[in-house]
């Protein structure tokens, strides 16, 4: 429990779910393992032209799930006007891989099922808390196979695996496992899987918003920084918030940071997450 507090304070043959109201679907199984479930939320006015967010969940990669997401950000998405998925996907099993797999296989059944839930189907924002957010980055930027991923917004995101100053912060919580738990050996055995995990050296045109918190004691918050620098020195689109109240709970203490969270976070998705 107490990890993910930490960690965020944030094809048709795999269907077996059923629909529990109008417009909404729970544990809709998008693949073969189960992990692979996600929850489908349409709002009441929608076509052809209605964009999908994905929301992916914190937790280390060893922990959370899609329900981490609460009724309010849902809720705030959905009276935007856009269709809002949260998806679990396999914890850390020694190969990063299969987690970049398991959102390319959501994407997919949402394609797949676009023209049944009348919504569009090559316009998607990945947003991402903690750890969440560093595979949107990685995924939006590196994996996206199927070239639908619009913008990216990470919360709070590691963008630089073989970080020395990630890996203290790590060990300071007694955390530090999860990388090789993700990775399936240690930075030392092998940087340049860490490198090749990490969304600061495999960026591409993707426009991308950072949230971060300067008091974050986790990840460290100059990585969200640097990504953003190397992305603008690139001529990519981005922006970065810094809540200088906040640690890695970005919403800070009582939720004082939600209104202008959730301001900006829609400000972005209305400018980027176009056709």
């Amino acid at each position: 429990m107490r990890l993910i507090l930490l960690l965020f304070v944030l094809s048709s043959a795999f269907v077996s779910c059923k629909k529990q109201e109008d417009g909404v679907y729970k544990n809709l199984k998008y693949g073969s393992d189960a992990r692979n479930k996600m929850d489908v939320y349409l709002p009441e006015q929608r076509d052809s032209t209605t964009a999908v967010v994905l929301l992916i969940h914190g937790g280390g990669w060893v922990a959370g799930n899609k329900e981490d997401w609460g009724k309010d950000t849902r809720d705030f998405l959905l009276d935007a006007g856009y269709a809002v998925v949260a998806m679990n996907y396999r914890y850390a099993c020694g190969d990063f891989h299969k987690q970049m797999e398991d959102i390319e296989n959501a994407i997919g059944l949402i394609r797949a099922r676009s023209a049944e839930w009348n919504i569009d189907d090559a316009t998607f924002a990945l947003v991402g808390g903690s750890a969440g957010g560093h595979l949107s980055l990685l995924y939006g930027h590196a994996f996206d196979s199927q070239h639908v991923v619009k913008t990216v917004v990470s919360l709070v995101g590691p963008t630089d695996m073989t970080d020395t100053l990630f890996h203290q912060y790590a060990d300071n919580y007694q955390i530090g496992y999860v990388f090789e738990a993700f990775f399936g050996t240690s930075y030392g055995q092998n940087p340049q899987l860490y490198e090749d995990g990490s969304p600061i050296f495999n960026y591409t045109n993707v426009p991308t918003f950072f949230l971060c918190g300067a008091l974050d004691d986790l990840v460290p918050y100059g990585q969200s920084i640097r990504m953003f620098d190397t992305l603008t020195t690139n001529g990519i689109v981005a922006d970065t918030t810094v809540f200088y109240n906040a640690g890695h709970d970005l919403f800070g203490p009582g939720q004082i940071n939600k209104n202008q969270i959730y301001d900006e976070l829609l400000l972005w998705l209305n400018t980027y997450l176009v056709n």
